[in-house]
């Protein structure tokens, strides 16, 4: 037989010239059967190359599965609402496969936050983990751990090099720094002054991602000769006096254009500043941000931001979820890296992004 799509037990049990019972026994390695019979029966299904319904098998077996997900809290609208929506879409999926999974959510601008997360999922027992990887070193205190309990693991955001993780899903950091760069010298040039602004958090905290975004950014620059100046500046949106005049000093010291990037998702929380300043000095900023969030949709569409580059989040947490239900109910292993694409959106085709859903 050359398809075997839609055979049946009475099917396979007269051609080894058995009962259906028999068949089934075999198949599911149940109740005895007489060595004679169960080698015509495994004849068979040699010979016709026989795969069993896997998804019927792991719906009749019964087996429960937990999944722990390590994750950021977020606001309406947010970057990580995006990834914990398709997290929790794969989930409703493969519910009915008893796969159930548990947030335990940490302040992504504080590390002792992460801490009580990952205290609060150690009480408990789980058979696999997501895990958003923003503060490396503690990621990977908590996968040696893991790898100890030998408890599958993926990360999600962004990779760490070196770790036993069963796979990641998300953006290719680098490059998409280098993209980053590419796009906006485009724009102002490799002699422009171009700064970093980290908003609501310290330079020397920032993220796995962003610092590799950033590492990315700065390759693309030793290549190109820039010779512009760059400034690293830590923003405070409750602070704004302070932070507008930091702006305005970096634009009024050069005659031409600048270049600013927001590494996460934040650039939105720029645009607040710029309207305090004059016609004159907003009009020579070029900025580039990260992901197609409400917020920094608007601030596109107004005019305030050039490009966004998004890495899809909503499948981010879609495919990582997938990924470890497939291991553990079909025994799929998933490929090491699986990167995302890097979208380049502008304001004229920000619309038909935005009509893409999972």
């Amino acid at each position: 037989m050359k398809d075997n799509t839609n055979i049946r037990i009475v099917d396979i049990a007269k051609l080894a010239e058995v009962s259906p019972g028999t068949v089934d026994r075999v198949l599911h390695n149940r109740g005895r059967v007489s060595p004679e019979k169960r080698a015509k029966v495994e004849k068979v299904l040699k010979e016709i190359n026989y795969e069993p319904n896997m998804v019927a098998r792991v719906l009749a077996s019964k087996k429960v599965y937990k999944f722990a997900i390590i994750s950021p809290t977020y606001t309406s609208g947010s970057y990580w609402e995006l990834a914990c929506n398709g997290i929790d879409l794969a989930a409703a999926e493969l519910k009915k496969f008893n796969i159930s999974t548990e947030y335990f959510q940490f302040d992504q601008y504080d590390r002792d936050s992460f801490d009580n997360a990952v205290y609060a999922f150690k009480e408990k027992e789980f058979d696999g983990v997501l895990i958003a990887t923003l503060f490396g070193e503690q990621v990977v205190s908590l996968s040696k751990e893991l790898d100890e309990k030998e408890i599958p693991y993926i990360y999600i955001d962004s990779g760490i090099s070196g770790q036993n993780d069963l796979s990641y899903f998300g953006g290719d950091s680098f490059a998409s720094g280098i993209i980053a760069a590419k796009l906006l010298f485009g724009e102002v040039g490799f002699s422009a002054d171009i700064f970093f602004a980290h908003i609501r958090f310290k330079y020397k905290d920032i993220s796995v991602q962003m610092k590799t975004r950033e590492q990315g950014f700065m390759d693309y620059l030793k290549k190109n000769n820039f010779s512009g100046k760059i400034h690293h500046i830590e923003i405070n949106p409750d602070n704004a006096a302070k932070d507008v005049a930091t702006l305005k000093g970096i634009v009024d010291n050069v005659p031409d254009l600048v270049g600013g990037i927001v590494l996460n998702s934040r650039i939105y929380e720029l645009v607040p500043l710029l309207e305090q300043m004059d016609n004159s000095q907003r009009d020579r900023i070029r900025l580039i941000g990260h992901d197609a969030i409400e917020q920094n949709i608007k601030a596109l569409k107004d005019n305030h931001v050039s490009f966004l580059l998004s890495q899809r989040p909503e499948l981010q947490g879609y495919d990582a979820i997938k990924a470890l239900g497939n291991y553990f109910l079909f025994k799929q292993s998933p490929p090491k890296i699986n990167y995302m694409p890097i979208d380049i959106l502008i304001k004229e085709n920000i619309d038909f992004y935005n009509n893409y859903k999972l």
